[in-house]
C-alpha cells in the first residue's frame, strides 16, 4: 500500500502502540486483546477502521489523515495545471505583512521558511502556504495583545 494510505496505517499502528504503552500494556497483551476483540490472528490483519476504532476507544479522538484523499479522477486533473497567483492575492499578502510591520528582508525570510528555501511566490498553492502561516502568526499576536490589555 504505497502513498498516503500506507502512511496513515503506519501512523495508526504507532498511535495504538503509544497509547498501549501509556496504559502499561505490553505488545503481547495488546496482541491478545486485539485477537480477542477483533477476531484476528495478528494485528497486521486488522483493518484501518478497526485500528482507528481502538485508538478512538482509548483516546476519545480520531487520528486525522494528513491530507484529504483525492476523489476518483481528481488526482490526475490536479497535477495537470497550477494556478498562477493573482495581483489581488499579492496585495492581500502585503496587507497581512503590514499588520506585523515586516519589511522586505523579513518578508523574504518568512516566505523562504514557508516555501522551504524559495523566496518567490509563483502559484496559488505557494500563496496559501504563506498567507496561512502569516495569518496564524497575526492571530497569535492579536491574542497576546488582548491578554496584555486584560491583565493591565
Amino acid at each position: 500500500m504505497p502513498g498516503l494510505k500506507a502512511g496513515y496505517r503506519k501512523r495508526l499502528f504507532s498511535a495504538v502502540h503509544a497509547e498501549a504503552a501509556k496504559r502499561k500494556i505490553d505488545h503481547d497483551a495488546l496482541h491478545d486483546m486485539c485477537a480477542e476483540r477483533f477476531k484476528v490472528r495478528s494485528m497486521a490483519d486488522m483493518t484501518d477502521r478497526q485500528l482507528a476504532f481502538l485508538y478512538h476507544d482509548w483516546t476519545g479522538k480520531g487520528l486525522r489523515r494528513r491530507a484529504a484523499l483525492p476523489r476518483k479522477g481528481e488526482a490526475a486533473a490536479a497535477g495537470a495545471e497550477a494556478q498562477i497567483v493573482s495581483g489581488e492575492e499579492l496585495i492581500e499578502l502585503g496587507r497581512e505583512f503590514a499588520k506585523r510591520e515586516i519589511g522586505e528582508a523579513g518578508r523574504g525570510d518568512f516566505i523562504a521558511r514557508q516555501l522551504r528555501g524559495r523566496r518567490e511566490i509563483r502559484t496559488r498553492r505557494d500563496w496559501v502556504k504563506v498567507i496561512g502561516g502569516l495569518r496564524a502568526m497575526n492571530r497569535r499576536a492579536g491574542e497576546i495583545d488582548r491578554t496584555r490589555k486584560v491583565s493591565l
